[in-house]
């Protein structure tokens, strides 16, 4: 079995490279490239000698013959800075590189000239994690090592808390003032324009923009920033590429445990709190800290998978070293809070009791009044005025207008949020020619749509996401190399109103009570879904051939993506009084929907691209490279004909 896939492998890469193209299929990048020439101590080029790159963690390695101008190059290799590479030829001593860094997207070239020697000797160089400029690409990037995304990402551990990590790279600014979007203006675009990628995966939001799964800080191998200067397989978007590769497993067992808590109890007064006369204990006064919680902690673990296997000697473990390995992780993020309202005007008893009394008042406004304002005010700050006499259009005579006792209150306002987020990562190196790559990743989580006025009108709002894909490399020959790419994303969120009924009308609308400063109703983005399913291939072939570094490669996409929201769908009226809803009177403002649909953002999405990187001198490279992209008009605007049958000739066409 395992030798028939062996021969397999490789034309299915073929096969599915093919199937991109065939369906009209910008390359997702993973991993990156090493690069050297070999060189004799006066300079002089040393063709066909022997290149071997070694990855100490998993134990596996690569060899490749250097071309006639002395170059050699490996590539599609899994960022980290375990790598070593050895260089060997006739009449000098072999040279090896220790420490060799890999980063997501990038080129690491070496120096690599070899010293006069026997066979045998070694000559041993530790190339070290030094950040350097690369000379050779016009990209400009920042990249972060798995240490300084969990060190420096903390701060913002929600969906932003890895990208935000863009803002301390060069050539990015915050997003002030420019738009909105995650990840801050890249080379002064806009943040909308940015793209964001996980393992290779598209991550981008398709309603609103900015990332859509969660990556925890503490999964991440590397978090890279390419900025504007992009080569041809980066040209989707004009503002930066957010890439993200998560953790993968090596040889040794290796886990952490993380955890961090924040309360109201733990945090300090900062300085406006205490002007504003704030204390850390309700006994002291009416000004407390409000509850403040916050948790986020996780686990995660990786290494070798052990198989079961029956001996002579009866059942033991088996270990597939250097070939098959994991890493999973589990994360919980919590937090909770109940702010006070910034203050509502609510009659009194004594007020109710008047507005109860007037003639011409809807008993029905009334009683939907009386169920959601509460609590009433404990005692007067203020007056409301109302007509004593139910008069049209609201012209009441001054002489008949009386003041309603009325107070300010602070209704609490709960909040909280819940996220349960894993992974589970699967590498299978099946050979020094072909090695397999699964992603798993779910997240599911719990929030609380606090946008209406009025707590007994917050609804929860839950989120889920998924995302798995499957990634297969193969060199066909030292110089020939292709990565195919099948994965899946999905994600899917509701927005429900709250099971309120206001008598005589089919769903609880949005009232403006301008008077009492608030909205009467449920969120006024209520009811609103969103279902997005994102089928993804991708195949990249990369093909080193003397100076030059060929690579072709397609990413075509197939969404099916229903939502869901009308604007003002159950109605919304503006009230300049509590004395004219009241009575019924016409409001200031009304608007409501006639009837509601889903719009599909089904859509059909094609990247391709080919790019040379031209090595002419070893100071002097050339990026050559061309794009070509395509989104499909999405489905529910090619609906937008069937408007054409409410037309009215020489009055209203669409």
């Amino acid at each position: 079995m395992m030798k028939n896939f062996r021969k397999i492998a490789p034309i299915l890469g073929v096969i599915v490279f093919a199937l991109a193209f065939g369906f009209s299929v910008q390359a997702q990048v993973t991993t990156g490239n090493v690069r050297g020439m070999v060189t004799d101590p006066n300079g002089a080029i040393v063709p066909n000698a022997k290149a071997t790159i070694s990855k100490k963690s998993t134990n596996s390695s690569t060899t490749t013959q250097t071309s006639g101008s002395g170059q050699f190059e490996f590539a599609n290799l899994l960022p980290g800075d375990d790598y070593s590479v050895t260089v060997e030829a006739a009449n000098f001593k072999s040279l090896t590189l220790t420490d060799v860094k890999v980063q997501v997207g990038q080129v690491t070239d070496l120096a690599t000239q070899l010293s006069l020697g026997a066979v045998g000797e070694t000559v041993t160089v530790t190339a070290g994690g030094t950040e350097l400029v690369d000379t050779t690409t016009s990209n400009l990037s920042k990249s972060f090592s798995a240490r300084q995304v969990a060190d420096l990402a903390q701060a913002g551990a929600g969906y932003s808390g890895v990208n935000n990590l863009a803002l301390i790279a060069p050539n990015v600014t915050s997003s002030g003032g420019i738009g909105v979007g995650t990840g801050g203006s890249v080379g002064g675009q806009r943040p909308r324009n940015n793209n964001f990628m996980i393992d290779g995966v598209d991550n981008n939001d398709k309603a609103v923009t900015g990332p859509q799964s969660y990556v925890s800080p503490e999964e991440v191998a590397e978090f890279s920033l390419v900025a504007n200067q992009f080569s041809a397989e980066f040209a989707r978007n004009g503002g930066g590429q957010f890439i993200t590769v998560t953790k993968t497993g090596t040889n040794e067992f290796h886990g952490t445990f993380h955890a961090s808590v924040k309360n109201r109890y733990l945090n300090a007064l900062d300085e406006l709190q205490k002007l504003a006369g704030v204390t850390r204990n309700k006994a002291d006064g009416d000004l407390f800290m409000p509850r403040y919680d916050s948790f986020r902690g996780g686990v995660n673990m990786g290494g070798p998978v052990f198989f079961p296997r029956w001996g002579e000697g009866g059942p033991s473990l088996w270990k597939l070293r250097d070939k098959l390995f994991f890493f999973t992780s589990y994360e919980r993020l919590q937090s909770g809070s109940a702010v006070g309202s910034p203050g509502i005007v609510v009659p009194t008893f004594g007020g109710f009791s008047t507005l109860s009394a007037l003639s011409g008042v809807s008993t029905t406004n009334l009683n939907v009044l009386k169920q959601f304002l509460l609590p009433l005010a404990p005692r007067k700050s203020t007056t409301l005025t109302v007509c004593s006499v139910n008069v049209v259009n609201g012209d009441c005579p001054v002489a008949n207008l009386i003041p309603v006792d009325a107070g300010t209150v602070n209704i609490p306002s709960p909040n909280f949020f819940k996220q349960n987020h894993a992974v589970i990562n699967l590498d299978y190196n099946q050979s020094t020619e072909t090695q397999h790559h699964w992603r798993f990743l779910m997240t599911n989580g719990s929030d609380i749509d606090t946008a209406a006025s009025l707590p007994i009108f917050f609804a929860p709002f839950p989120s889920k996401q998924r995302l798995f894909s499957y990634t297969v490399t193969h060199n066909f020959s030292p110089n020939v190399i292709n990565e195919t790419r099948l994965a899946f994303r999905r994600s899917s969120y509701s927005d429900p109103v709250p099971d309120f009924k206001f008598p005589g009308l089919d769903s609880f609308p949005n009232l403006e009570l301008d008077d009492l400063g608030i909205s009467l109703g449920p969120s006024g983005n209520a009811p609103q879904f969103g279902i997005e399913n994102n089928y993804q291939v991708v195949d990249n072939v990369t093909w080193i051939r003397g100076k030059h570094s060929f690579k072709v490669g397609g990413d075509f996409r197939k969404q099916i993506s229903p939502q869901h929201f009308v604007q003002r769908e159950r109605g919304d009226y503006e009230y300049l009084s509590i004395d004219d809803y009241l009575r019924d009177f016409s409001p200031e403002f009304g608007e409501r929907n006639v009837g509601s649909n889903t719009y599909y953002g089904d859509q059909k999405i094609l990247y391709a691209f080919v790019q040379d990187d031209w090595r002419m001198r070893p100071n002097f490279t050339v990026n050559l490279g061309l794009n070509y992209s395509y989104q499909e008009v999405t489905k529910g605007v090619k609906r937008q004909i069937t408007n054409a049958a409410a037309s009215v000739p020489g009055l209203l066409v669409f």
